[in-house]
């Protein structure tokens, strides 16, 4: 899934690389506001559907888990591109994936592999609303030139779809790369153009202990200017203290390392597979496709972690001692980051140094933590229960009024907003307006009160537990 549009004329290659954050920067950067609007409105105009004052255009991107569409925020007419979820298609997936998961006794078969962010010494949460809380945690916490921004995130209590806000990167994915196809190469002062912006973005990740572990081409966008935007960190995972063991394979596989293609293969350093993909990535941007490709994943895997790999044409002698050393075989041995941003064909042998890494990441984040990542949507839980014990309860009794079902709803998004005004820094005036509002208007006779513990006795005696 990507967070782009783009045409034909603007995914031309520029005349000339344009100056970069690798070689001008400012020294101060804010720190990155995410907005939670927790009360959003969906309604349908003559324009198309609206989220609050988000207009949604045309879709532009899907994957496994949501749409992307064009959004036009219409006070100010700026483009975004908005992802779009369904929460109960979010809820049969964590259900499905909490069944497939294997007992005590079991060995792993059929459970699902890659999802979520994993910490090291944490049990991996191998659903998809882990996969959004995981990667919506990370976009709240990264503040970096080559990151793409997430602006805001929107949930509509009585709408089905939950919204992330991001800004649009209209000439889209770096080099598109499909199976038994070769893509335009760049030229190579383009390339390292390129390279250079990869190089300050994984940088800034590795330096807040996380490893994207999905690193090519269609990963990287392209914003209006040019400038290089990582995306998609739904396989990414946090590590602990300079401890970057990992011990699942993600990624997408013609860009894993050689060390993540082995059967069982114990703990591997997520630092070291990301600069192998980040030389598949540089290789592809000059060859216009991966040294290896195959429609059999075995096969794939067998020639990623054996075959050599095969330069072609009269490649500068700087370039190919870069590439040899980002795709060495041996992680132990591979060129480490510090290496990658002094060499020879980066740096036109010290013409053009990098930025220090101490500039380039100054904003380095905080820890994000379990609590953080299980409150990423912090609203979707006590609606889910909700709608659950509605359910399971309207089985069970007929004596429950619209009045009252309607009266539970309002004190759990009551307290659901309660307590995100207590957490959360930033709201948006809207929500808070309507927060304001809820708690000053909201009065229930003592019949209705009645209803509403009759509801949560019954919940409870059907094994569901609801919220105060």
């Amino acid at each position: 899934m990507h967070l782009t549009v783009s045409s034909d004329e603007e995914r031309t290659q520029p005349a000339s690389p344009k100056p970069t954050a690798s070689t001008s920067r400012t020294k101060s950067r804010p720190g990155s506001i995410v907005v939670e609007t927790l009360g959003a409105k969906t309604c349908e105009t003559k324009d198309g559907r609206k989220i609050n004052n988000y207009l949604l255009k045309r879709e532009i991107g899907r994957g496994a888990f949501g749409t992307v569409h064009l959004g036009i925020d219409t006070n100010t007419g700026t483009e975004y591109a908005i992802k779009e979820f369904s929460k109960s298609r979010l809820r049969r997936k964590e259900q499905s994936a909490m069944l497939r998961r294997p007992g005590p006794r079991g060995r792993g078969r059929g459970r699902i592999m890659g999802l979520g962010v994993g910490r090291s010494g944490t049990p991996m949460k191998s659903n998809p609303l882990d996969l959004v809380r995981g990667e919506m945690a990370i976009l709240k916490k990264l503040n970096h030139p080559n990151m793409v921004k997430l602006y805001e995130v929107l949930d509509d209590p009585s709408d089905d779809s939950l919204y992330m806000v991001f800004e649009m990167a209209h000439k889209g994915v770096l080099m598109s790369i499909e199976a038994d196809k070769t893509a335009t190469p760049y030229s190579t002062e383009m390339a390292r153009r390129f390279f250079r912006e990869i190089i300050l973005g994984i940088e800034y990740l590795h330096n807040n202990e996380i490893a994207h572990r999905d690193i090519k081409p269609d990963n990287l966008l392209l914003t209006k200017d040019g400038e290089l935007k990582i995306v998609d960190f739904g396989v990414s995972e946090m590590f602990h203290k300079g401890d970057d063991g990992m011990k699942k394979s993600a990624g997408s596989p013609a860009f894993m390392a050689p060390e993540l293609c082995i059967p069982s293969h114990g703990e591997v350093s997520g630092k070291a597979a990301d600069i192998w993909s980040m030389g598949i990535t540089l290789y592809c941007l000059i060859y216009g496709r991966p040294p290896f490709m195959s429609h059999n994943i075995v096969e794939l895997m067998s020639m990623i972690s054996n075959d050599s790999i095969e330069h072609k044409g009269d490649l500068d002698l700087d370039l190919l001692d870069l590439l040899q050393r980002l795709l060495e075989k041996n992680p132990e041995e591979r060129i480490t980051m510090p290496e990658i941003r002094v060499h020879p064909w980066v740096t036109k042998h010290g013409e053009d140094p990098m930025i220090s890494e101490e500039e380039n990441c100054q904003m380095v984040v905080t820890e994000v933590t379990e609590e953080e990542i299980n409150n990423a949507i912090s609203s979707i839980a006590s609606i889910f229960t909700v709608m659950k014990a509605v359910s399971k309860f309207k089985r069970h009794s007929r004596s429950l009024s619209q009045h009252s079902l309607n009266k539970m709803m309002d004190e759990v998004h009551k307290a659901d907003n309660l307590k995100q005004l207590s957490n959360i820094t930033t709201t948006s005036p809207t929500s808070e307006k309507r927060l304001k509002s809820s708690t000053s208007n909201s009065t229930a006779s003592d019949e209705d009160d009645k209803d509403v513990e009759k509801l949560k006795e019954s919940t409870e005696a059907l094994n569901i537990t609801c919220p105060e």
